[in-house]
Protein backbone atom coordinates (compact mmCIF):
# COMPACT_ATOMS: atom_id res chain seq x y z
CA UNK A 1 0.00 0.00 0.00
CA UNK A 2 1.24 3.89 -0.58
CA UNK A 3 2.68 5.93 1.95
CA UNK A 4 0.15 7.94 1.49
CA UNK A 5 -3.08 6.80 2.18
CA UNK A 6 -6.22 8.39 2.97
CA UNK A 7 -7.78 7.95 7.10
CA UNK A 8 -10.37 8.51 8.43
CA UNK A 9 -10.18 8.34 12.25
CA UNK A 10 -13.75 8.39 14.52
CA UNK A 11 -12.89 9.47 17.88
CA UNK A 12 -15.77 9.10 20.82
CA UNK A 13 -14.62 11.39 24.00
CA UNK A 14 -15.47 12.89 26.65
CA UNK A 15 -16.68 16.39 26.08
CA UNK A 16 -14.73 18.69 28.29
CA UNK A 17 -12.02 21.60 27.92
CA UNK A 18 -8.71 20.73 26.23
CA UNK A 19 -10.31 17.50 24.23
CA UNK A 20 -9.60 18.44 21.03
CA UNK A 21 -6.70 20.42 21.26
CA UNK A 22 -5.25 16.80 22.80
CA UNK A 23 -6.27 15.33 19.96
CA UNK A 24 -4.92 17.69 17.15
CA UNK A 25 -1.53 17.94 19.33
CA UNK A 26 -1.57 14.05 18.63
CA UNK A 27 -1.42 14.49 15.13
CA UNK A 28 0.94 17.70 15.06
CA UNK A 29 3.58 16.16 17.38
CA UNK A 30 3.36 13.44 14.82
CA UNK A 31 3.98 15.62 11.73
CA UNK A 32 0.59 14.52 10.38
CA UNK A 33 -1.61 17.38 8.89
CA UNK A 34 -5.72 16.79 8.88
CA UNK A 35 -7.42 17.24 5.84
CA UNK A 36 -10.62 17.74 8.35
CA UNK A 37 -10.96 18.06 11.50
CA UNK A 38 -14.81 17.87 12.52
CA UNK A 39 -16.94 17.89 15.67
CA UNK A 40 -20.19 15.93 15.18
CA UNK A 41 -23.02 14.71 17.27
CA UNK A 42 -22.48 16.24 20.90
CA UNK A 43 -24.95 14.33 23.39
CA UNK A 44 -24.57 13.72 26.97
CA UNK A 45 -21.65 14.27 27.77
CA UNK A 46 -20.02 12.98 24.87
CA UNK A 47 -18.40 14.19 21.99
CA UNK A 48 -17.54 12.34 18.53
CA UNK A 49 -15.15 13.67 16.08
CA UNK A 50 -14.16 12.55 12.64
CA UNK A 51 -10.85 13.37 11.43
CA UNK A 52 -9.34 13.22 7.56
CA UNK A 53 -5.72 12.83 7.26
CA UNK A 54 -2.81 10.95 5.09
CA UNK A 55 -0.24 8.74 6.46
CA UNK A 56 0.83 5.42 5.79
CA UNK A 57 -0.97 2.70 7.43
CA UNK A 58 1.58 2.35 10.07
CA UNK A 59 1.70 5.84 11.37
CA UNK A 60 -2.34 5.33 11.30
CA UNK A 61 -2.35 2.74 13.69
CA UNK A 62 -0.09 4.70 15.76
CA UNK A 63 -2.31 7.51 16.08
CA UNK A 64 -4.81 5.13 16.78
CA UNK A 65 -3.17 3.54 20.04
CA UNK A 66 -2.48 7.21 21.24
CA UNK A 67 -5.84 8.61 20.97
CA UNK A 68 -7.27 5.08 22.59
CA UNK A 69 -4.77 6.36 25.68
CA UNK A 70 -5.96 9.58 26.54
CA UNK A 71 -8.32 9.28 29.70
CA UNK A 72 -11.07 11.95 28.01
CA UNK A 73 -11.24 9.03 24.70
CA UNK A 74 -13.90 6.28 25.18
CA UNK A 75 -13.17 4.91 21.78
CA UNK A 76 -11.51 4.89 18.63
CA UNK A 77 -12.32 3.68 15.28
CA UNK A 78 -9.74 3.60 11.71
CA UNK A 79 -11.56 3.30 8.39
CA UNK A 80 -10.14 3.95 5.00
CA UNK A 81 -11.61 7.20 3.08
CA UNK A 82 -12.38 4.91 0.30
CA UNK A 83 -14.20 2.26 2.30
CA UNK A 84 -18.16 2.92 1.20
CA UNK A 85 -19.46 2.52 5.13
CA UNK A 86 -17.63 6.31 5.63
CA UNK A 87 -20.53 8.29 5.01
CA UNK A 88 -20.19 11.93 4.16
CA UNK A 89 -23.31 14.80 3.66
CA UNK A 90 -22.27 18.19 1.87
CA UNK A 91 -24.19 21.16 1.04
CA UNK A 92 -23.79 23.41 -2.18
CA UNK A 93 -24.95 26.14 -2.90
CA UNK A 94 -25.04 28.28 -6.70
CA UNK A 95 -25.55 25.20 -8.33
CA UNK A 96 -28.18 22.43 -8.28
CA UNK A 97 -26.68 18.73 -8.10
CA UNK A 98 -29.32 16.94 -9.52
CA UNK A 99 -27.03 13.57 -9.67
CA UNK A 100 -24.59 12.26 -9.68
CA UNK A 101 -22.86 8.19 -9.57
CA UNK A 102 -23.31 6.85 -5.63
CA UNK A 103 -24.84 10.44 -4.14
CA UNK A 104 -28.67 10.62 -3.27
CA UNK A 105 -29.07 14.66 -3.71
CA UNK A 106 -31.80 15.22 -0.36
CA UNK A 107 -33.45 18.34 -1.03
CA UNK A 108 -33.21 21.51 -2.93
CA UNK A 109 -33.90 24.33 -1.58
CA UNK A 110 -32.95 28.22 -1.32
CA UNK A 111 -30.44 27.65 -4.14
CA UNK A 112 -28.28 25.37 -1.58
CA UNK A 113 -28.34 21.32 -2.57
CA UNK A 114 -27.64 18.67 0.06
CA UNK A 115 -26.27 15.64 -0.94
CA UNK A 116 -25.48 12.49 0.99
CA UNK A 117 -23.49 9.26 0.50
CA UNK A 118 -19.85 7.80 0.86
CA UNK A 119 -17.32 10.22 1.28
CA UNK A 120 -15.74 9.24 -2.06
CA UNK A 121 -19.19 9.77 -4.06
CA UNK A 122 -19.96 12.80 -2.29
CA UNK A 123 -16.59 14.58 -2.96
CA UNK A 124 -16.92 14.10 -6.40
CA UNK A 125 -20.58 15.58 -6.63
CA UNK A 126 -18.51 18.46 -4.86
CA UNK A 127 -15.87 18.76 -7.10
CA UNK A 128 -18.29 18.93 -10.16
CA UNK A 129 -19.91 21.32 -8.19
CA UNK A 130 -17.50 23.76 -7.82
CA UNK A 131 -16.43 23.28 -11.75
CA UNK A 132 -19.86 24.43 -12.87
CA UNK A 133 -19.57 27.50 -10.33
CA UNK A 134 -20.44 26.23 -6.62
CA UNK A 135 -20.42 29.11 -4.53
CA UNK A 136 -19.82 27.70 -0.76
CA UNK A 137 -19.67 23.99 -0.11
CA UNK A 138 -19.91 22.22 3.09
CA UNK A 139 -18.87 19.01 3.65
CA UNK A 140 -19.27 16.84 6.64
CA UNK A 141 -17.92 13.32 7.47
CA UNK A 142 -20.35 11.07 9.30
CA UNK A 143 -19.27 8.55 11.22
CA UNK A 144 -19.33 4.87 9.20
CA UNK A 145 -22.03 2.42 8.98
CA UNK A 146 -21.50 -0.98 10.63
Amino acid sequence: MAVDERWVVFVRAADRSGTLTALSECFSTRGVSFESFSTLDVHGGEGHIAITFRASRRLAEVLVRTLGRFTAVRGVRLERAGDPRVRATAAVEGVEVTSADGVVTLSVWSGVTLLAGSLDAVERAVDIARAAGATAVSLTVLRPLG
